[in-house]
């Protein structure tokens, strides 16, 4: 589906797996062949389990925004992020790290997980950049994920992130945080950023 002279950066294989289980959630089995045809349908037989060059995830996505529209396309892409989050969640942060966090008040418990995930940003990141910013107006934010212009997927790709970031944060920190998107790269921002809201 991707030639294999692309970009080289990798992410974690979730961001297909949670992507085809949202449109599972959503369409019927009949419905997700035309929906995926075209180099994506192999997903429907066979999923990744180790990391992945990014440009398989931003190829489904360019696939499916165009079929589903925009503002559904977003949708499905906010799911994908919040699963994403649970796995994350359920598999990958040590019990008692998510036990402590949730303890403490939240603007403490959400330094430590924001420093604990940007010791792993390349693995959702890929080639883009993650940071954050803490303070009385904290923030987060991805940077372009691949050195071409992504303007078209760039909006639908910024609602994975959302989607992720905003389940990871109520689940681990606090689950009356929100994010409010102050930049986007689909209006030309660099990076996509999100204002954390405690």
């Amino acid at each position: 589906m991707v030639p294999a002279t692309m970009h080289a950066a990798r992410i974690g294989p979730n961001a297909i797996i949670q992507t085809i289980a949202a449109l599972r959630e959503v369409y019927a089995p009949e419905e997700l062949p035309k929906l995926l045809a075209g180099g994506a349908e192999v997903y429907l037989s066979e999923l990744p389990h180790e990391m992945i060059p990014e440009e398989q995830f931003h190829a489904l996505v360019e696939l499916l925004t165009p079929r589903l529209g925009g503002e559904r396309a977003g949708e499905i892409l906010f799911r994908s992020g919040e699963r994403t989050a649970d796995y994350v969640r359920a598999n990958r942060i040590p019990g008692p790290f998510q036990t402590l966090v949730g303890m403490l008040p939240a603007p403490l418990g959400l330094r430590l997980l924001l420093l604990a995930i940007s010791k792993h940003a390349w693995t959702f990141a890929g080639s883009g950049k993650f940071s954050f910013h803490l303070g009385r107006t904290p923030w987060l934010s991805i940077g372009k994920p691949v050195d071409r212009d992504t303007t078209a997927i760039a909006a639908v790709l910024c609602r994975y992130y959302c989607g992720a970031f905003t389940q990871l944060l109520r689940r681990v920190v606090n689950p009356r945080i929100t994010l409010r998107e102050t930049a986007c790269q689909a209006q030309g921002g660099a990076a996509c950023v999100y204002q954390i809201v405690l």
